[in-house]
């Protein structure tokens, strides 16, 4: 699966499955088709993430973030996510994943991290806690790596996107500021709203 230039990655945690398609429709309306469900809370997001492959299907890009075992990946796999992305390094649990031919975006946070995951053949890697480390880490990154590509999550909003995008990051997950935690039915046109200001920003960084 290949991440488009200035792609959100919308990051769906803690929601009900009753409220989650509805939730969706409204971010593939305003462009955002890539969604990770997050198994921080596991049987929670296994049930968005079923009921999303049986309503979406090959309309959204779904996968499953907050992944921290194999068995995790089977069951989000199993039930319809085509990605995994977790919160930081594993090479067992990367090289499990990849094995299996189903695409990983795996958490980096050191140098180190980032060379283990490109001997592994990783495409692409989440950098986490992107906005913590800040955008001279990302430039510096580029000098040892400078086929990096690197999704940026944790912190990355509407003021501080275009930063990272001139830093170097080419994708972006975007939690809370996107999707509130634990979003219902009653915050559909907030999360309209909050999607359409993405996708005007990204629209921006691409001319």
């Amino acid at each position: 699966m290949r991440l488009a230039q200035g792609e959100i990655v919308a990051i769906i945690r803690g929601v009900a499955a009753e409220d989650v398609s509805a939730i969706a429709r409204v971010l593939l309306d305003e462009g955002i088709s890539w969604m990770e469900v997050s198994l921080s809370e596991e049987e929670m997001g296994l049930a968005c993430i079923r009921t999303l492959a049986a309503a979406f299907g090959d309309s959204l890009q779904l996968g499953v973030g907050t992944v921290t075992t194999a068995a995790q990946a089977d069951k989000a796999i199993e039930a319809g996510a085509r990605y995994i992305i977790t919160p930081g390094w594993d090479r067992e649990l990367t090289r499990y994943v990849l094995a299996k031919g189903v695409d990983i975006f795996p958490g980096v946070f050191t140098p180190g991290e980032v060379m283990q995951a490109l001997a592994d053949g990783v495409d692409v890697v989440k950098l986490f806690p992107a906005g913590s480390l800040g955008t001279d880490f990302v430039k510096q990154l580029f000098g040892p790596f400078p086929r990096l590509q690197l999704m940026a999550v944790g912190g990355i909003n509407r003021s501080n996107l275009q930063d990272f995008y001139a830093a170097g990051c080419r994708s972006f997950g975007i939690g809370s500021d996107l999707v509130p935690r634990g979003a219902t039915g009653e915050q559909l046109e907030q999360i309209q709203k909050n999607a359409a200001e993405y996708m005007k920003l990204v629209q921006t960084l691409k001319k």
